[in-house]
């Protein structure tokens, strides 16, 4: 498994198990969103990532970048999106996770929060920007 296949899992794992985003979303946590005949707001996808090298002195490390999507049909209403980007932020800012042999967490923090109006007038878009730092133990 592949660094960032590891960071993307520990992240959705953390933010099924935390109490107030679940209490938000429920289980309603996707890599790819389920059809929209099916689909229930808000719910939270995961966007794009990207990732560098971050080799120091005999540590090898990567910086990952990770993108999550929050989002709401409440006729443009933005108060409960901001509550479960709120939650999301909350769980995952600074906090000490453990990431599967052989990589370790040395950071994690949520860089940006952003909030946005879709085009259609219903739906509105959070997306939150979560940095770390992983190291990786061969």
């Amino acid at each position: 498994m592949s660094s960032s296949e590891a960071f993307q899992n520990l992240v959705e794992a953390t933010l099924l198990a935390a109490p107030g985003v679940a209490a938000l979303v429920g289980d309603r946590v996707y890599e790819v969103a389920p059809p929209a005949d099916r689909r229930k707001y808000p719910d939270v996808t995961f966007g794009p990532s990207d990732g560098t090298d971050e080799d120091a002195d005999c540590i090898n490390g990567e910086e990952h970048v990770l993108q999550i999507d929050i989002w709401d049909r409440n006729y443009g209403r933005k108060s409960r999106l901001k509550r479960v980007a709120d939650a999301v932020r909350s769980v995952l800012h600074k906090a000490e996770l453990d990431m599967p042999d052989p990589y370790a967490l040395a950071l994690i923090e949520v860089s940006r929060v952003r909030i946005l109006d879709d085009p259609d007038g219903i739906t509105v878009h959070g997306v939150v920007s979560v940095r770390a730092i992983i190291e990786t133990y061969a």
